[in-house]
């Protein structure tokens, strides 16, 4: 493949970054998977928690650190560090992509990484997969490396190794880092004594920190809170395979195929491709490593994108011309679709037209109030869209132009969702408004009892400054719209307008 100019790594670098934290700031959770991440992390940075006790220490140590730089809210400040790690992966993904392919692959890789569709739905969510996919891009830089550079390959999986054990999800995903690194020595091709020595330096390091870490958080008497997360207990709750995987066909689309085409490739002579023995070692170990849970619901599938997006970049280069035009012409025909479809669907929310699909938005979102999106935000969707429709027939007949349309094409939903869905998410998805409402109702100086979910605890804690504890005269309860009512008279009830089957009543003691 040609290696990249560094005019077109100028702007590589500049989609990634605004691919990244565009759309992090100004918003509140949408998923109830947010609010209990955020949850932790908030009781840490007040002192009611021990960093080793929350459930991945790396994730909240970077949080805690992006939310100094935010001291507004603390909320925006904490979603930051998803974008520092999505970051971090893209540059460890492009680096490994160019230590074993060759230059050009590297760009390949990020294209290929950025145009998942897995990666846009939790890249941009307070999360801490993001953390888990950085750590194991940068494991895979360091297996890639070390064959040329010993040392720096020792060094950067020994961090890695140390990252996995003591800062995610502990035992699963420090077992499978050892994996990801020794296997590579039963392949004929891929050993030698670089890599000998590489393995046995990171061993030492990534061992030595981990018992360092264990001691101290025993000297301290942390151990048992990061034990409870991290420890044996961690390796009991494994998914069904059918439920593992049954998002993984669309959660990794479009890697898949491409990585298939990879594999089918190089079938014939697969022993002797030794560059693509890590990443498939990574994907086989990493397929069983997402049996075991993540923080969110498909949020074990994301470090598989790693291991198929290097597949991916080796792809482009060997696929046939009219393979790579057709993948080239299906991605575009695809994301022409889904601009005019989301422009479409904001005509109707925002403005009215068509009026049946107005209508029949509305009922979904009844909350929402038309005028809420700035024009400052339409203007930028609609520059973005003129963008991107004229960069299309300018992409360059290059390899990676299947790829790189994928990236821009994720890239551009990405950025019409935020600029121009995110009051209209928040009205239907948010809880935000749905705790401004019930607050109109609590009198100054209010004490309030909470016995509700634990995302919608979290979030009172955040969004609601009054005082919550038990044996409070206010009540907040949480019941499903099919079970009969407590018998107490509600002051307030309400609900997520799309999650209208979870309702929220709030109560005073001693009134019928």
């Amino acid at each position: 493949m040609n290696p990249t100019s560094r005019a077109n790594h100028v702007w590589l670098v500049l989609l990634a970054l605004f691919w990244a934290f565009y759309g992090l700031l100004g918003r509140d959770a949408w998923k109830g998977e947010e609010a209990l991440a955020l949850a932790p992390i908030l009781e840490w940075l007040a002192g009611e928690r021990s960093l080793w006790a929350t459930p991945a220490p790396l994730y909240s140590l970077a949080s805690g650190l992006t939310a100094s730089l935010n001291p507004g809210d603390v909320q925006d400040g904490i979603r930051l560090a998803s974008g520092v790690f999505t970051v971090l992966a893209l540059l460890f993904i492009g680096m490994t992509g160019r230590a074993l392919f060759g230059a050009g692959f590297g760009a390949a890789a990020v294209l290929a990484l950025l145009g998942g569709l897995g990666l846009m739905l939790r890249a941009h969510a307070l999360l801490p997969e993001t953390a888990l996919l950085a750590t194991w891009a940068l494991l895979l830089y360091g297996v890639a490396s070390a064959r040329q550079h010993a040392k720096r390959g020792a060094l950067v999986m020994g961090l890695a190794l140390t990252c996995l054990g003591l800062g995610l999800r502990g035992l699963p995903d420090l077992a499978a880092g050892l994996l990801v690194m020794l296997l590579p020595l039963l392949s004929p091709s891929w050993p030698d004594k670089a890599y000998r020595r590489a393995v046995r330096q990171a061993l030492l390091l990534g061992m030595g920190l981990l018992a360092l870490g264990l001691f101290v958080l025993w000297q301290l008497d942390l151990l048992s809170g990061w034990l409870a997360s991290h420890g044996p207990a961690r390796l009991m709750g494994i998914l069904e395979p059918a439920q593992a995987f049954q998002e993984l066909p669309w959660f990794a689309w479009p890697l898949w195929p491409l990585a298939g085409w990879a594999i089918w490739h190089s079938h014939r002579h697969l022993a002797r491709s030794a560059e693509l023995h890590p990443p498939l070692i990574a994907l086989l170990v990493l397929a069983l490593a997402a049996l075991f849970p993540a923080w969110s619901r498909d949020g074990a599938l994301l470090p598989l994108l790693l291991p198929l997006a290097l597949l991916a970049a080796y792809a482009v280069e060997h696929l046939r011309r009219g393979a790579a035009q057709a993948f080239y012409w299906f991605g575009v025909l695809c994301f022409l679709f889904f601009v005019l479809a989301f422009w479409v669907y904001f005509a109707a929310i925002e403005w009215g037209v068509p009026a049946k699909l107005a209508s029949r938005v509305a009922r979904l979102t009844p909350a929402y109030q038309p005028g809420s999106v700035d024009t400052a935000a339409i203007l930028l969707a609609a520059g973005a869209t003129l963008v991107w429709l004229v960069a299309i027939p300018m992409f360059p007949r290059a390899k990676t132009r299947p790829v790189l349309v994928w990236a821009t094409g994720m890239a551009i939903s990405w950025v019409l969702i935020a600029a121009l869905y995110r009051p209209w998410i928040e009205a239907g998805w948010a809880y935000r408004p749905l705790i401004r409402d019930m607050a109109r109702h609590l009198p100054m100086g209010a004490c309030l009892e909470a016995r509700v979910d634990p995302a919608m605890a979290a979030m009172l804690h955040y969004h609601l400054k009054v005082e919550q504890r038990t044996g409070c005269a206010y009540v907040l309860t949480v019941a499903n719209r099919r079970d009969p009512s407590e018998g107490t008279a509600a002051l307030w009830q309400g609900t997520r307008p799309r999650y209208k089957n979870q309702i929220y009543r709030l109560a005073q003691r001693g009134q019928d």
